[in-house]
């Protein structure tokens, strides 16, 4: 899988907003490698960690996240 960049207007979300499969794979497929450009990665990551922090999650917990668009 790769992301699929649509536009460049500085909102990252906008801008990648789709994934295409590269080569052949099937839905029975249990893992999928993708990769994204690294400032969606750094958005993501960022934010996790950010999260992790404020609400002090130790290894282990569980908890849900949603994406509001």
């Amino acid at each position: 899988m790769t992301a699929v960049q649509a536009d460049s207007t500085g909102d990252l979300a906008t801008d990648w907003p789709t994934i295409t499969p590269l080569g052949t794979w099937n839905v029975d497929q249990k893992c999928v490698r993708g990769h994204i450009p690294g400032s969606l990665n750094s958005e993501a990551g960022g934010w996790y960690g950010t999260f992790v922090k404020s609400v002090r999650l130790a290894d282990g917990d569980p908890f849900w996240a949603f994406v509001i668009a």
